[in-house]
């Protein structure tokens, strides 16, 4: 059974947390928590939900409603629910006026409330048929993250987002480096204009914004470039960066998100937006080290499991993958050995996936590519 995608909108802690137990372990997953304010419904919309729970306690502001009215989650595929902590029949037949499935009660047994949710979606997905009305795919957003600088993170980057447009996908890909960003270097640009100049728009990010202050690449990919000069990363802040990725989610397949070698406010706010984090490590006992801390930190921040290592320019070294899955407790992605096509590749600013290749490295490449794809289910 494919996984059913929920996302919870709730100011109360309380309740998103029992929302939470109450779809553990299951065939659901929850892509995201949301608010009611203007700003989350970007976000919502990025994260093309199967079924949407709204958790409120009554009495229940008429401003839910005229949200989830606004949002119309019918014409994208969408179920909506309630849950509260009192049902009532006035309550399900009002909630009925605004495209609400149905009304749950928190006090509900976790097994009968995750039953209820799958049959809200059984019965959306009879409606949308019905209607012919077609279920968007969901985009999926991943971060490159160094642990220390040189461990090839943006070759990886720009490598998978060339290949993935290759392949006929519609892909971005976003240079947050903010202060040595190189992505325009890799790819042989030379972008007119980068992030700085799209933050300091006087109308604001959207998509429209972003993709006139980017630069496509022959391949398809399309850039946002770092800023020109480390300086200028002072005017790009968090809401910055949590905005662009929030704009361009629901217009493209993959985001791409090159990130720098810290954790910065901004770096913890794409993080926080990504599905996924490669982080790539050489096997030396720096990476190790600073591996470690890396996981620590997104441990605190309670997106761990976001986490897919990846060893990059691997050779035979007194530090081994293992020792990395031993101390880190986490298996790797993918491995890539080392190899020149990569420098080569570097200095002529041309991809090396546009080149066809039969050594170990493009081979194991290739397949961290399609490892990729597979898990976005396409």
């Amino acid at each position: 059974m494919e996984s059913i995608k929920v996302v919870i909108i709730s100011e109360d802690t309380s309740i998103r947390v029992n929302l939470k137990k109450k779809l553990a372990d299951r065939d659901i997953q929850i892509v995201g928590y949301a608010d009611f304010k203007d700003e989350s419904r970007l976000k919502i919309d990025g994260l093309f939900p199967d079924v949407v729970i709204v958790g409120v306690k009554v009495p229940i502001d008429p401003e839910v409603f005229s949200f989830v009215e606004s949002m119309k989650f019918q014409s994208k595929g969408c179920a909506a629910v309630i849950a509260t902590d009192d049902v009532t029949v006035d309550l399900v037949n009002y909630a009925a006026r605004f495209g609400i499935r149905q009304v749950l009660s928190l006090d509900m047994k976790d097994n009968e409330f995750y039953s209820r949710v799958v049959q809200v979606n059984e019965y959306e997905k009879v409606i949308q048929a019905q209607l012919n009305i077609q279920k968007r795919v969901r985009s999926k957003v991943i971060a490159f993250f160094g642990c220390k600088g040189g461990t090839g993170k943006s070759v990886m980057a720009t490598n998978l987002a060339v290949a993935l447009s290759k392949r006929g996908s519609n892909v971005i890909l976003l240079d947050m480096d903010l202060r040595f960003g190189d992505q325009n270097i890799l790819l042989d640009l030379e972008p007119k204009d980068t992030i700085v100049e799209l933050a300091q728009d006087p109308e604001g990010i959207s998509i429209e914004k972003v993709n006139a202050f980017s630069i496509m690449h022959s391949s398809g990919v399309v850039l946002l470039a770092a800023p020109k000069s480390p300086e200028y990363a002072e005017y790009i802040k968090p809401d910055h960066v949590t905005k662009v990725i929030r704009s361009v989610r629901p217009y493209y397949e993959y985001v791409i998100v090159d990130l720098g070698s810290n954790f910065s406010d901004e770096t913890i706010a794409a993080l926080q937006e990504c599905d996924e984090i490669m982080i790539v490590n050489n096997p030396d006992i720096l990476s190790l080290k600073a591996a470690k801390s890396a996981i620590s930190i997104l441990e605190q921040l309670g997106i761990k499991e976001k986490a897919r290592l990846v060893m990059n320019k691997n050779v035979n070294s007194l530090i081994r993958m293992k020792d990395f899955e031993s101390m880190l407790e986490i298996p790797f992605y993918a491995s890539i050995s080392a190899d020149k096509m990569f420098n080569g590749s570097v200095n002529k600013g041309e991809p090396f996936v546009l080149r066809t290749s039969r050594t170990v490295a493009a081979k194991e490449f290739s397949s961290f590519i399609q490892r990729v794809i597979a898990d976005k289910g396409e």
